[in-house]
């Protein structure tokens, strides 16, 4: 069978890979980044970025991981090549599955040995349809995913699919293969209904949420207009006076690290390995190949704002 290439889903609206980001569970972006994605794609934007040999690589191991994991869970059918997104029922979300299995009646029980995992119970019974999501991960395997690794993907793809149960499946380190059943999540669908809400009226309204880092921060505010000045809010002076501080403690922390560093590298001397009690410390020689005389190319002039903020006293 041949799997469908390329994004089948609107860029402009909340989808299943972008829910763990909702919740603050995103693993390469925030939620912010997401949402000014979204904006900027309802503009006419192209927000896609060229699929990396990884994720092809992902790609192509799906249809035989999914048959694998239908041999052995015993589904009644599986459908491998989903060419069509499913939309919320009532929702604006919508996603695009790698898989869907069927079962009737189907109680599944832990099988470490089958590397089946039910997740939150000692028994879940599989009927009707469910998503099947696929990763594979470079990750050491564990017993039960963090929700960014395919987790609260599947749980809003139930949603999407109203199903009483989906299926996980992970290819960890290429050779360990473990399945992790999830069964219906009324809570977890609850708190979704109200963020994937509030997601798409920002995107509509264009309502950049309160910047908690200061990429968020960049991203709702990426310009500055010359020589203006703004006088700032009652009590933006107790921030500057709590950031110069911490700076200043940074500072003082880092001194005081470079320092014992220095006694240790002292004790070592030429030795590139120290041992002392349960510590093993390395201190190796760094080897930096030849490089070519390189010519950089030229590059017009642009301006963005700077990421980071300078602070003084003022006169």
């Amino acid at each position: 069978m041949t799997k469908v290439i390329g994004k089948i889903t609107n860029d402009d609206m909340a989808t299943h890979s972008l829910v763990p980001y909702l919740f603050d569970e995103g693993h390469f972006k925030t939620k912010q980044e997401v949402l000014d994605q979204c904006i900027r794609a309802k503009h006419g934007e192209n927000v896609r970025s060229p699929q990396t040999l990884r994720q092809r690589t992902g790609d192509v191991l799906e249809n035989p991981l999914i048959i694998e994991v239908a041999k052995r869970l015993g589904l009644s059918d599986v459908q491998v090549e989903v060419t069509e997104k499913v939309v919320h029922p009532f929702l604006p979300l919508e996603g695009s599955l790698d898989g869907i299995g069927y079962a009737d009646n189907l109680l599944i029980k832990p099988d470490v040995e089958n590397g089946i995992y039910t997740i939150g119970s000692s028994e879940i019974l599989l009927n009707g349809r469910m998503p099947i999501e696929v990763k594979c991960s470079s990750q050491f395997p564990t017993d039960e995913p963090p929700n960014w690794l395919g987790v609260m993907q599947l749980k809003a793809a139930m949603s999407t699919l109203q199903a009483e149960a989906g299926i996980l499946v992970i290819l960890w380190q290429s050779t360990d293969l473990r399945i992790y059943i999830y069964q219906k999540d009324y809570d977890f669908e609850e708190q979704l209904t109200e963020k994937v809400i509030d997601f798409d009226r920002r995107i509509k309204e264009e309502e950049y949420f309160t910047p908690q880092i200061t990429r968020d921060a960049y991203v709702k505010h990426p310009e500055a207009i010359p020589d203006e000045v703004k006088i700032l809010p009652e009590g933006t002076d107790t921030y500057i006076n709590q950031l110069l501080t911490t700076k200043d403690m940074i500072k003082k922390l880092q001194a005081t690290a470079d320092a014992l560093q220095a006694q240790i590298m002292d004790q070592m001397g030429n030795a590139s390995e120290g041992r002392i009690g349960e510590h093993v410390v390395h201190w190796k020689m760094r080897n930096f190949k030849a490089q070519a005389e390189k010519i950089v190319p030229a590059k017009d002039a642009y301006e963005i704002r700077s990421k980071t903020l300078t602070i003084k006293k003022g006169k």
